[in-house]
């Protein structure tokens, strides 16, 4: 099907109709009527005349002209690819009653471009296809216009979603899109890793880096060998991207640099098109980007000049996204304040966020612009202007979903620098603890990536087990997606100059902006009331200072922390105040200190590593030192730790300078705290905030040794064998699908774990208790029992965390797997997250032992992945978890577990807390097990008041 299209040159021009979508043209130009000349030559003289008018502002990368191999009149036929999805394009031309006719249009269109040149072709299939790949010098596929068109809304709807700082929704349009690309073109195609090229941006501005370096290792080889410019450039520019938000700012300026030469060298070797004009727009945020990254490095004076420069390039790209402006604005107003001109830094600052709401309303984009302000604010100690912009953005924040949160730590140091010092001045404390209210939302909103992202991918895939549920979320996805849409179409008609402006055009998006709003709410009421589980998961509902305060005893405070580049913020919550102060060490530093600590923790051989007394005392002294005088009289410590923190069990903590290296005589600081952490503020409201209804029937049901590879003939657990292991599981990439069994294999067995939960059940006395072993110990097995009639349920396991790849993994349990690859996940061997989270559990606690959970602190190996996996736990109806950091000897954790138990045993109220504390003592009197690696992995998460053997439950 056809329609008229208005066309300068040619006396015909129709747009070529599928379905309702536009894929191609069709056009006639007049052929002088002197000529008698046939054949060839006048056939290629007239489509050159005509090619450049064909090629305008098509964003085509053509191959070389060739000929059909047919009989009669030549046809000539000039194989292209899309530049912006490698989509394969072909424009037919033949000589006929006196007219150049040519027809353009997909590779899949290809019966119907003959048809349009009414020519006859063979009505078989295969030789059409074969005919028609034959055009091109590479392999191209042949997919259809309504695949190509999903791919391209997704793609965009992705790009529109990440300008927007809406990272989740961008990334779960960008999969969809992926899902589709990949089952048509494969994963080594060009375009495919062109969209993994997004994808890594998108999980680079989540906080998931070493997913994002695994995607640009995959995509960039075969990106640089792809023939468009534009796309290894804004591999460039992307990879800029990425070193700066990792803080390598070195690395990230060279970067950007080199993006900028390449955008430049395209924009100054085109002719002047709507595709030059986009390149001088990505060429202008290339410089801004530059110039963000000369200003993070200090100097401003040119990162001022190249900001400019990007302002003036924008606007001699006028089609380019409206925002685009709003982000260079910011970096201005940033380079302003630096120089000290606080009116331009506003002036700037104000003009973006007018910019970024009215293109997307109120959202993650203003909240990063009106933080920046407040940061001006505070950079020129005006310390109560600061405070009321950081209360305006809080505000704001508390009403969006947590997977929307702009916030890094990093975003909110101002904020907490001018509570604290505002504070200093203060005598009232009243008034004081009023001051700090206000940065208590600051310590929740922001990003935890590993945490986070577990508990997303718990709640998708929970979804994904509902087809309710499914179609639901996927409707408020589409509305939400429809509504940015409208939204940035606005924009950019309200940026026209007044007499390209429409006003019928602008009054429908204003009509069906406003249509979106009540729809996409009456969804999220409906999953709200139909799915109660998965809103619980999903939907983070941020507690009140006094929620926390409530629910403390006298003898019990909460501590969390902000962790800056240059220096940090704890915060102390008790029962009858709050205090904040600042900490002299950024979070590059802890984390050097966390993974110095670490490595203390290792053994090799037969040895044990020296562990290093001072530095423990050092981070002590750096996180609770300043507020060290706002301990007494605390008996219990409830800890969200965040970033290298959350690797890292806080009792082996020094709290006394070390005179020698006695461990028995350090003061650790589970020597005078008994410790839990908790996954985050809000885990530790609702797990105070509720009670197991009624007392399950049996003690203890124990899982330990699944059957896996044999252990290494020499060396204890942690040898680099298993370290292997790891490695081979790590890089594995699962989707969906089930775990394969060779992979799981990879890991060693545990013998010895049948021991520990042996001697664990006789120091509980449960005669009852239930010990799945070794080919017992499978997931179909487990999954058979009524996991809601057990008080303790024990894992005697490997845990892994997540791969690296492009995969949506997520943490979880290794058990025996079936001989043979399962047909489901629920069977496969591999209890992860999202499976646990669907679980029926009452138990007042769970112990994850040998899990190897965590290693040096970074996301990939631990830390707040951790935090995610307990999420789900608490979310499947578990009151704690007792999980160890590394793998400790056999003997040392039985040991240590046997005291737990016994202390338990011998006093029902006692908590699990305060029966580790007492274990971990008893083991550091022992000079053969005072070294805390045979002491310090086991690590309390949950509210800290858990008592499982306590025969006192609501009836």
């Amino acid at each position: 099907m056809t329609q008229q299209s208005p066309s300068s040159v040619f006396v015909d021009d129709r747009q070529l109709l599928c379905g309702g979508l536009v894929v191609g043209r069709f056009a006639r130009l007049l052929f002088p009527e002197n000529s008698t000349d046939s054949g060839r030559q006048p056939l290629e003289r007239a489509f050159s005349a005509a090619k450049r008018e064909l090629l305008l502002n098509t964003q085509l990368i053509c191959e070389p002209e060739r000929y059909l191999p047919r009989d009669g009149e030549p046809v000539l036929a000039l194989p292209c690819r899309s530049s912006t999805d490698g989509w394969p394009i072909l424009l037919l031309a033949q000589i006929s009653g006196g007219t150049l006719n040519i027809v353009q249009g997909p590779a899949s269109a290809y019966p119907a471009l003959l048809t349009l040149l009414g020519l006859q072709f063979d009505a078989n299939r295969n030789l059409l296809v074969a005919e028609v790949r034959a055009l091109w010098s590479a392999p191209i596929i042949i997919g259809s216009e309504v695949d190509q068109a999903l791919i391209r809304e997704l793609w965009s709807d992705a790009r529109l979603a990440n300008s927007r700082f809406a990272y989740a929704e961008a990334e779960q349009a960008l999969r969809r899109a992926l899902d589709v690309q990949i089952r048509i073109f494969g994963e080594d195609d060009v375009v495919t890793n062109a969209l993994f090229l997004d994808m890594a941006m998108i999980v680079a501005n989540l906080g998931r880096f070493d997913e994002s370096d695994g995607l640009l290792r995959r995509a960039a080889p075969i990106i640089e060998r792809s023939p468009s410019p534009a796309e290894r450039a804004r591999l460039a520019t992307y990879r800029a991207n990425i070193s700066a938000l990792r803080g390598n700012y070195t690395v990230a300026r060279s970067e950007a640099s080199d993006a900028v030469a390449q955008w430049r060298a395209i924009t100054d070797a085109r002719p002047v098109t709507d595709d030059t004009a986009l390149a001088r727009g990505e060429m202008a945020m290339a410089l801004n980007l530059e110039a963000f990254v000369l200003m993070r490095s200090g100097d401003t004076t040119s990162a001022n000049v190249l900001a400019s420069q990007a302002l003036l390039a924008l606007a001699a790209a006028p089609a380019t996204p409206v925002w685009w402006r709003a982000d260079i604005m910011g970096v201005l107003g940033e380079t302003s304040l630096s120089d000290g001109r606080l009116a331009a830094a506003e002036t700037y600052f104000n003009t973006a966020i007018r910019i970024r709401k009215d293109t997307f309303g109120e959202g993650a984009g203003t909240l990063r612009l009106r933080t920046a302000l407040a940061r001006a604010y505070q950079a020129e100690n005006m310390n109560t202007n600061a405070i009321i912009a950081y209360r305006d953005a809080l505000t704001l924040a508390r009403g969006l979903p947590r997977d929307s949160l702009p916030f890094t730590d990093e975003d909110l140091m101002p904020l907490a620098a001018a509570v604290v010092n505002y504070s200093a001045d203060i005598t009232d404390e009243k008034q004081r603890q009023g001051l700090f209210t206000e940065v208590f939302d600051a310590f929740q909103l922001a990003r935890k990536p590993g945490r986070d992202r577990t508990v997303a991918l718990s709640a998708m895939r929970l979804s994904s087990g509902s087809v309710e549920l499914s179609a639901l979320l996927r409707r408020v996805e589409d509305d939400n997606r429809a509504i940015a849409r409208f939204q940035s179409e606005l924009a950019q008609q309200q940026a026209l100059a007044a007499d390209d402006r429409n006003p019928e055009t602008e009054d429908a998006l204003v009509a069906q902006i406003a249509s979106q709003a009540p729809r996409i709410a009456a969804t999220r009421a409906e999953i709200a009331t139909q799915f109660p589980d998965y809103q619980a998961l999903k939907e983070e509902n941020l507690p009140r200072i006094d929620d926390v305060r409530s629910r403390l005893d006298d003898n019990e405070a909460v501590i969390t922390f902000l962790l800056g580049r240059e220096k940090s913020f704890v915060q102390l919550i008790r029962r009858d105040g709050t205090i904040v102060a600042e900490v002299s060490a950024g979070a590059d530093d802890i984390a050097a200190s966390v993974k110095s600590l670490r490595r203390g923790l290792e053994i090799e051989g037969r040895s044990v590593a020296d562990f290093d007394l001072d530095t423990a005392h050092q981070l002590f002294s750096q996180l609770l030192g300043p507020v060290l005088s706002k301990l007494g009289g605390i008996k219990r410590l409830i800890i969200v730790p965040s970033g290298a923190l959350a690797s890292l069990p806080f009792s082996l903590l020094v709290t006394e300078p070390a005179n020698s290296k006695n461990y028995s005589s350090a003061a650790w600081l589970s020597r005078q705290f008994a410790i839990t952490n908790s996954p985050s503020i809000s885990s530790f409201i609702a797990l105070r905030s509720t009670r197991l209804v009624g007392k399950p029937r049996h003690l203890l049901l124990a899982v330990a040794n699944p059957l896996l590879a044999p252990p290494p003939s020499k060396g204890p657990i942690g040898s680099k064998a298993t370290r292997a292991g790891f490695a081979g599981l790590l890089s594995s990439c699962r989707k969906d699908a089930p775990a394969s069994p060779e992979t799981l294999r990879m890991l060693t067995s545990l013998p010895e774990t049948a021991s520990e939960v042996a001697a664990v059940a006789a120091s509980l006395k449960a005669p009852d208790a239930e010990l799945m072993l070794a080919e017992n110990a499978t997931e179909a097995n487990l999954r058979s029992k009524s996991l809601s009639d057990y008080r303790i349920l024990y894992f005697a396991t490997h845990g892994v965390l997540p791969g690296e790849l492009k995969c949506e993994s997520e943490p979880g349990l290794v058990l025996t797997p079936p001989d043979t690859i399962a047909t489901t996940r629920s069977t496969d061997g591999l209890l992860d997250a999202s499976e646990i989270a669907a679980l029926e559990l009452r138990a007042d606690l769970v112990v994850l032992s040998a899990c190897n959970t965590a290693s040096d602190g970074g996301d990939k190996l631990g830390g707040e992945t951790l935090s995610g996996l307990a999420e789900a736990f608490f979310h499947a109806g578990a009151r704690s978890l007792l999980v160890s950091h590394w793998q400790v000897p056999s003997a040392a954790t039985a040991r240590l577990m046997i005291d737990v138990f016994k202390a338990v045993g011998a006093n029902p109220d006692l908590s699990i807390d305060k029966a580790l504390a007492q274990a971990q003592l008893k083991a550091i009197a022992n000079p053969a097990t005072a070294h805390p690696f045979f002491w310090a992995a086991f690590v309390l998460i949950g509210d800290g008041a858990s008592s499982p053997l306590n025969d006192r439950a609501a009836p």
